[in-house]
């Protein structure tokens, strides 16, 4: 597999936050606490500038669902690793914006809306991972062939394909080698994690990588 990685924008981070450790060639982290940044914070909620979305047949939320960079979606998916959240399906908390009125659900689909910066009004603590897929309905995310995924791209699980009829998704930042690859997300019962995973396994579990339809970048 290709080598392909994103390395930390100090620009996306506000300048009160320190940073500490140093980034590796094939993901923007390791695991949390052997390399990383320090916690984002004091994000201002981002204007729209466009969206891929069918408008007429679901009610997105004003200022989220914009074009977003990879590099932002890994900040944001940070956010969390460097002050991880423990796993809730009914839990909330603030993202990297750090506004009260805006919470994302602490479960693996909460956590993958809040670093693609996707909100619905029909559930805005974040979509699910049978919503997050190509046949969810909302028209968010295509398939991708594992040659060409990036960071920022993730694998899906839908709930029919799960033993326990509990779906999963993870967000993809780069292989670690050409079996596995680095993974960001938040699962039951650790909460926040960034660990490597093997590419085969999952697929064998019937997960599948998708890209979200306003990321950008390579």
């Amino acid at each position: 597999m290709t080598d392909q990685h994103i390395t930390l924008d100090p620009d996306a981070i506000p300048a009160t936050t320190a940073q500490s450790g140093a980034t590796t060639r094939r993901g923007l982290f390791r695991r949390a606490g052997l390399v990383g940044a320090a916690a984002v914070a004091g994000f201002a909620a981002p204007a729209v500038i466009g969206t891929a979305f069918p408008q007429p047949a679901h009610a997105w939320v004003s200022g989220w669902n914009y074009r977003i960079s990879r590099q932002e979606v890994l900040n944001r998916a940070f956010s969390w690793v460097n002050n991880p959240r423990a796993y809730s399906m009914t839990s909330s908390s603030m993202g990297p914006e750090q506004m009260s009125s805006v919470l994302w659900r602490q479960d693996c689909s909460g956590f993958v809306s809040m670093a693609l910066g996707i909100r619905h009004s029909d559930n805005p603590t974040g979509l699910t991972t049978e919503t997050l897929h190509p046949d969810g309905g909302y028209g968010i995310s295509s398939s991708v062939a594992a040659s060409s995924l990036l960071p920022g791209d993730f694998l899906v699980r839908k709930n029919a394909d799960s033993a326990n009829d509990i779906g999963h998704v993870v967000l993809f930042n780069g292989w670690a080698s050409d079996t596995t690859y680095y993974a960001v997300e938040q699962m039951y019962p650790d909460g926040t994690v960034s660990r490597t995973r093997t590419y085969s396994a999952d697929i064998n579990a019937y997960y599948r990588p998708f890209r979200y339809v306003n990321i950008y970048g390579s």
